[in-house]
């Protein structure tokens, strides 16, 4: 019998060996696990590496468990019944492989070297990239250092303290937004004030929002009220002390119009310090295609592309419509960066898109040059940007806008 190899989606980057386990409830720590998507919300992540049977790359708990640094791959329904149960295995979550150990010597490690800290990503032809770092705590800016990122383009706050059952104040955010920005430093940091849903909740968290009757209110939309409004405050206070002392910038999250936005940067402005730049994170269709009016206002501009996305295809980000070779995608990306011009280049996508297979020489094609993702994944990327010819990238990205359908829109990008 010729020795299993599986060739699945690539998730989390990182390889490991270990006998598989069949199921959440099987899992140990030496074990690769293979396990459904809904399994990861009661999952304790006791394993070495997960495969993910028809997980969805751009919903909530897979960026979760994509943070927590697990080597992990998206696999189908067939090949997870190919798996036997304690029988070892090797998972690469890089090339998205699951393979039998007797084919070691034909895949080798990937040897990768994280970007030099400080100096600047270029493609082939010498068009400067920016790598940044997506993440949730302090850990997350330790860890984004030793992937050689750019800068810490988004601190998720709703994290900050999602264990605890008390209500932080003003002096918890001081600490641990000071403890980020010291770890960071000399780097800027930005930080989103905290978007609240039910899929990314802190404990201390859902019972004030229980009491102030909002379910699933994302955006500014619950700072309206009180004790949201108290709370806002008390991070606005920690925020004001940090950035006396370090390169702390301010996103707001789930912005959709101008308005909105002038009303909240000029509410909140009268609480921090002129040193503190105040950003729109824009995250639905609407909001994307007015990026002209926004550059007016805002002192920077970050796209969430998750939600971008999901709004474009009509869709919840861990539907199975969420897909990344959508032709419609680009074509928005395609008109924002006819309106944005040079400043294109200013924008920051965040977010599961840029690190999809094939996706990177379009988003440069089109002119993009600033990504804020999981930092594991930025050596890996650094690889990819580097052998980028943005003019080529120019071409290709036209026909992908051009594609009738996904099939001919990964056909184009060589999948």
């Amino acid at each position: 019998m010729n020795p299993l190899k599986i060739q699945a989606q690539a998730y989390s980057p990182g390889r490991v060996k270990g006998p598989i386990r069949l199921g959440g409830e099987a899992a140990t720590r030496d074990g690769i696990v293979v396990l459904e998507q809904h399994e990861l919300v009661n999952f304790n992540g006791a394993c070495t590496g997960l495969a993910i049977i028809n997980g969805a790359p751009f919903s909530h708990i897979m960026i979760r468990i994509q943070g927590h640094g697990i080597p992990a791959i998206i696999i189908t329904t067939d090949q997870a019944k190919l798996l036997t149960d304690s029988v070892e295995m090797v998972l690469d979550g890089q090339r998205g492989m699951l393979f039998d150990p007797e084919l070691l010597e034909r895949f080798p490690p990937l040897t990768i070297e994280p970007p030099p800290l400080f100096q600047p990503i270029s493609t082939a032809d010498d068009e400067r990239v920016m790598l940044r770092a997506s993440v949730h705590n302090r850990m997350g800016v330790m860890r984004s250092l030793s992937c050689g990122v750019s800068a810490i383009g988004l601190l998720h706050m709703e994290y900050l303290g999602s264990q605890s059952r008390v209500v932080p104040d003003a002096d918890f955010f001081a600490n641990e937004l000071g403890n980020c920005c010291n770890e960071a430093e000399p780097l800027p940091l930005i930080a989103r004030l905290p978007d609240y849903s039910t899929t990314k909740m802190p404990d201390w968290c859902k019972q004030m929002m229980l009491s102030a009757n909002i379910q699933d209110s994302r955006g500014m939309h619950p700072y309206d009220k009180e004790p949201l409004q108290t709370l806002l405050n008390d991070i606005l206070e920690g925020v004001s002390r940090c950035s006396e002392y370090y390169d702390l910038r301010i996103l707001l999250p789930l912005i959709n119009s101008v308005d909105e936005f002038i009303h909240w940067r000029d509410h909140i402005g009268t609480k921090l310090s002129n040193l503190t730049s105040i950003g729109a994170m824009l995250e639905t269709v609407n909001a994307a295609e007015q990026i002209n009016s926004f550059f007016k206002e805002a002192d920077f501009i970050a796209f969430g592309m998750n939600d971008i996305v999901a709004d474009l295809l009509n869709c919840k980000r861990d539907s199975e419509k969420m897909n990344a070779y959508e032709p419609v995608i680009y074509q928005l990306l395609h008109r924002v960066a006819q309106q944005a011009g040079n400043r294109t280049k200013e924008i920051q996508l965040n977010g599961q898109l840029a690190r999809m297979p094939g996706v990177m020489p379009i988003l440069l094609g089109l002119g993009y040059r600033v990504f804020s993702l999981n930092p594991l994944l930025a050596p890996y990327l650094r690889e990819t940007v580097m052998q980028i010819d943005t003019k080529q990238a120019t071409t290709l990205a036209e026909q992908v806008c051009n594609a009738r359908d996904k099939s001919e829109v990964k056909t184009l990008m060589g999948l």
